[in-house]
């Protein structure tokens, strides 16, 4: 012990002195006098200046700390020594634990402290104000200093509640809460409520002092910062004011500390980058930048980076800036280092000007490097410094408006008269500042702006919205006009109006060009409304945003009602939707080269059905995609169109004439003279070897019946009906009628390829096509010679293509007419194509032949060409493109047999007696009940006899009551009677749209007992094999 060397002395565990040191025999002067009560050296000093005295109710320190085994440390107490002498001290105990951790005694540290009147002293005079708060928040004491900073006197503030001297009742509610909890206070800023009612902004340091474990008082330090707080709020004011400033100015301005680390932006500069850039981050690292050549241009490199690095400003670089969005943009930029006093770089501003849409800024602000060159990093507290922080910040702000030409910039007072005058004000307006500072900004309005008080209005505007926008004609000083674009807002300082800023820019060559554009538009406008065709324009999803007049006179919709719906909806019909889409551009479907299209069926608004020809051609907006779709009404055109191919027809029909009626008579021939015969051999008892006449019969009859077939397929009218084939059977099924046709002076030859790929077209317009092109090459040998039909499969590569007049290249077929005729000189194969164009005498044809076989070529994706020379023939070749569908194989042929009948009744209405007798004789053979009728009359009233009938036989053509009318009847009275009608015409012909309904069915005349017989069965018993038979023999049928 006698090593410490404060004073220490060890008590027992009832509080008595057992052992001091030699410190504390010097600190008494007297070695401590043995087994008393340790608290009996000192006298406890309580916060009052009293002195405490330990009661029954009031445990001493010693008492606490050996029941509570606890520590108390900085007791204030007064020691009386032995010589007689009171000292003022600080008294430490500590427990003493044994090995178990009970306390069995406690270590008593004494530290001797200066005189009470030095402390006393010390707390009154000095020159920080300190007052003393009780647990419950009472000031306790208060030196003069803290009574100085308020104004009160002592009576008035102590003994008082410390809340009643805070502005903000939370702030001194989180003090004492804090302090409570043991916590130390370090420059807690706080409001206080000064005795003349002003606010003091002070910062409190504070700790507490505890008793026992319990808060006996804190102790606060108080200094005043008003005056720093105010110079502080003045520079807040003033930069809050340049940002606003900043904000005003449409051009991107930003700022970054030493490192390129972004410390402010305005909205321009948000704008500008198409993204708002983070406090903190790089502001080039998320560009991709590239030189005005489009070299990449490394992010160290750019104007910024190199005006960081070499500290030194740079004026109006160049370069290219990708946004994040993928857009370009050209910019100048104007990057300046900012160094403190001490000529320490702390930082950097930058302006960049878009140069992408307008003329180059002429130098613009190329006095940029003074401005904000001095910011200052560190702030200091005294107020020479702020002042001079507060003088730097105004006179950068001015360098900054003042060095911009390309805008004019400049302060109004509230009453609108201007305060200052930038060098881009003398440049647009023309005025020097001295000759126009304290003037009112209406002179630079035309004389009818001002006679509409339209400056007061827009000052008025500006405060009442936050912002004034307009633009309008303005006048220089020499007294020309330009057309401006103004931007005034309002400036506030601490909320109290001091002015408006106000930026004008010159547009005028802008408004030029705007108002070229609106001229053009009107031309674009005149143009369209006058079109021929129905336009509409479409935006990316497909809805109509134009709609001429001549649309609304084709559809029937009115542009208000077309405008805004889909054009697929409004008149596309549903079944042409599906292909209405594929003829649009990319964005609408998948891939289209532009001003694709294609024929479609379309509705007005009254339900007509029209054919329409669509144009569809790419628009590129700014904000997007549009697409223009002419449509131009063919309906009357496809019209006469088919009817020319019909005209065509009948002139091939009629040049058969000649050459198949011949043969009809050698036909007509086999079977008189087969019956005749039959009759003899009868009439004389004859019957062996009959049979063979009756097979020469039938065999002349079927023939006669395929070319009849044959005949009205070709003659009889209908569209384009395109399907998979395979032309070679199609053209060796032609051989007969071809050969007929040619006569005998004519030798017919084929060359078919064996492997000839598929087509897709209407095998009836190949027929067709093929017979006009045979006719002509027989009128172009009238002497004889001779004609080959060949076929083979064709490659047009592009190079081949090009020489081809519109043909895409790819794999065709081609199917080659050629004669030994006289051929044709060049000027007539140039136009051999063209509608009525003939070399024919009058009267010997239309001009229409080789029209309708390129139109049908050109209808079905193919082409047609002519190879011709005078004297050496002519060849024809008919390509069509190659399909790559299957082909659907013809039904097998079904065994011979008449199937029998099981009593079924049937009625049979037919007005030619044999027709009707043969079929009654068939029924009665095959089992049926037959029941006749001569007219169509006459069968209406079978029907309505209540007779139970399961099939009607009725020909078409009756007269006056018709078959397809009895049929229909016959349905109403007999709900489940299955109908057979029979025609003399080509199957397609009669098989119109919706010509048959259920429970109907067609026979074509001439037809076998057989194949009445299968028919009718079938019909009855409605058998899945019918079905199968019945489709076979309608392909039959309409193939002979």
């Amino acid at each position: 012990m006698d090593a410490l060397p404060a004073a220490h002395c060890v008590c027992d565990a009832l509080g008595l002195v057992v052992a001091c040191n030699r410190a504390a025999v010097e600190l008494w002067g007297a070695a401590l006098p043995r087994g008393i009560r340790g608290e009996s050296l000192f006298r406890q000093i309580r916060q009052d200046g009293t002195e405490s005295v330990a009661t029954p109710s009031r445990a001493s320190p010693f008492d606490i700390v050996l029941g509570a085994g606890e520590p108390i440390c900085g007791v204030e107490v007064v020691i009386d020594t032995a010589r007689g002498d009171a000292l003022n001290a600080l008294v430490s105990l500590r427990p003493l634990r044994a090995g178990n951790g009970a306390v069995h005694g406690l270590l008593v540290e004494i530290q001797p402290g200066g005189s009470r009147d030095d402390l006393e002293d010390l707390f009154e005079n000095g020159s920080i104000g300190l007052h003393f708060v009780a647990a419950d928040g009472t000031i306790l004491r208060a030196n003069q200093a803290e009574l100085d900073l308020l104004g009160y006197r002592r009576d008035d503030y102590v003994g008082r509640h410390i809340s009643e001297f805070h502005a903000d009742a939370d702030v001194i509610a989180d003090i004492l809460t804090r302090l409570g909890a043991g916590e130390t206070l370090d420059k807690y800023p706080a409001r206080l409520i000064a005795r003349d009612g002003q606010i003091k902004y002070v910062q409190i340091s504070s700790s507490a002092r505890f008793e026992s474990g319990r808060l006996t008082h804190t102790r606060c330090f108080t200094v005043d910062v008003t005056e720093q707080h105010q110079l502080a709020q003045a520079i807040h004011e003033r930069e809050k004011l340049s940002h606003q400033l900043l904000e005003a100015l449409p051009v991107a301005i930003y700022t970054t500390d030493a490192l390129g680390r972004i410390t402010f932006y305005n909205q321009a500069a948000v704008t500008f980058a198409g993204r708002t850039p983070a406090l903190g981050e790089e502001w080039c690292v998320s560009w991709k930048m590239f030189l005005v050549d489009g070299t990449p241009l490394p992010h160290d490199q750019c104007p910024m980076a190199v005006a960081i690095r070499e500290q030194r400003p740079i004026h109006g670089a160049e370069a290219v800036a990708e946004r994040p969005d993928g857009s370009r943009l050209a910019f100048a930029a104007y990057p300046t280092p900012l160094f403190d006093e001490a000529g320490v770089m702390v930082g950097a501003v930058n302006m960049l000007v878009d140069v992408t849409e307008h003329q180059k800024i002429e130098r613009a602000l190329q006095d940029f490097n003074d401005t904000l060159e001095r910011r200052v990093h560190e702030r200091t507290r005294e107020a020479e410094a702020i002042y001079q922080d507060l003088h730097r910040s105004e006179r950068n702000f001015a360098l900054l408006v003042g060095s911009i030409v390309d805008y004019a910039v400049y302060m109004l007072d509230p009453q609108g008269n201007v305060t200052n005058w930038n060098r881009g004000a003398e440049r647009i307006k023309g005025y020097l500042a001295k000759e126009v500072v304290g003037q009112n900004f209406s002179r630079f309005y035309t004389p009818e702006d001002r006679a509409q008080n339209l400056p007061a209005r827009a000052l008025a505007t500006a405060l009442r919205e936050g912002k004034y926008e307009a633009e309008g004609w303005r006048v220089r000083k020499d007294g020309s006009r330009f057309w401006a674009s103004v931007v005034i807002d309002p400036i506030f300082d601490q909320g109290s109006l001091i002015g408006f800023a106000k930026i004008t820019r010159d547009v005028t060559e802008r408004r030029k060009n705007e108002t070229a554009l609106i001229e053009s538009e009107r031309q674009s406008r005149g143009v369209i409304d006058t079109a021929l065709d129905g336009f509409a324009q479409l935006d990316a999803t497909g809805l109509i945003l134009e709609w001429n007049p001549r649309a609304q006179t084709v559809f029937g919709w009115t542009r208000e009602e077309a405008v805004g719906s889909r054009l697929i909806d409004l008149v596309v019909a549903p079944e042409d939707q599906a292909r209405f889409a594929e003829y649009l551009p990319p964005t609408l479907r998948s891939a289209l080269s532009p001003s694709g299209g294609g024929q479609i069926e379309a509705i007005t608004r009254e339900g007509k059905r029209l054919i329409v020809e669509l144009s569809i051609s790419v628009l590129v907006m700014n904000d997007g995609m549009r697409f223009n779709v002419f449509m131009r009404d063919l309906t009357e055109r496809v019209l006469i169109e088919a009817q020319l191919r019909q005209a065509q027809k009948m002139e091939a029909v009629g040049q058969l004439t000649g050459g198949i009626a011949h043969d009809f008579n050698n036909l007509l021939q086999g079977i008189i003279g087969s019956l005749d015969l039959i009759q003899l051999r009868i009439n004389a008892g004859r019957s062996e070897n009959i049979g063979r006449f009756v097979e020469g019969a039938l065999t002349s009859a079927n023939r006669a019946a395929a070319l009849t077939h044959r005949l009205l397929a070709f003659s009889r009218q209908q569209p384009l009906d395109p399907r998979p084939i395979d032309a070679n059977p199609l053209v060796t099924s032609m051989e007969d009628l071809l050969r007929r046709t040619m006569g005998e002076q004519i030798q017919l030859e084929f060359e078919l390829a064996a492997d000839l790929w598929s087509t897709l077209c209407d095998p009836n317009q190949l027929e067709s096509a093929l017979l006009n092109l045979s006719i002509n090459a027989r009128d172009a040998m009238p002497a004889g010679g001779r004609l080959t039909i060949r076929s083979h499969n064709a490659d047009i590569d592009s190079t081949k293509a090009g020489t081809l007049r519109d043909v895409a290249y790819g794999q065709y077929i081609c199917i080659d007419v050629t004669d030994t005729g006289t051929g044709m000189p060049q000027e007539v194969v140039e136009r051999a194509f063209d509608p009525f164009f003939t070399t024919k005498p009058t009267g010997h044809g239309t001009g229409l032949g080789l029209s309708m076989v390129y139109g049908f070529a050109r209808q079905s994706n193919g082409h047609c060409e002519i190879r011709s020379k005078p004297g050496l023939g002519t060849s024809i070749l008919l390509y069509l493109p190659r399909n790559s569908a299957e082909v659907q194989a013809p039904p097998p042929v079904l065994a011979s047999h008449s199937p029998a009948g099981r009593g079924e009744v049937v009625l049979v209405v037919e007005d030619e007696p044999v027709v009707r007798k043969i079929v009654l004789e068939v029924l009665d053979q095959l089992g049926y009940q037959s029941i006749e009728a001569a007219s169509g009359e006459v069968g209406m009233e079978v029907l309505g006899s209540g007779q139970a009938i399961d099939l009607l036989i009725s020909d078409i053509g009756l007269p006056g009551l018709n078959g397809r009318l009895l049929a229909d009847a016959a349905k109403q009275l007999h709900p489940g009677i299955k109908v057979l009608l029979m025609t003399g015409y080509a199957s397609g012909a009669a098989l119109a749209a919706g010509f048959l309904a259920p429970g109907m069915e067609l026979i074509t005349k001439p037809f076998t007992v057989q194949a009445l017989a299968l028919r009718i069965r079938e019909m009855i018993e409605n058998t899945e094999h019918g079905i199968l038979s019945r489709r076979y023999r309608q392909s039959f049928n309409a193939d002979r």
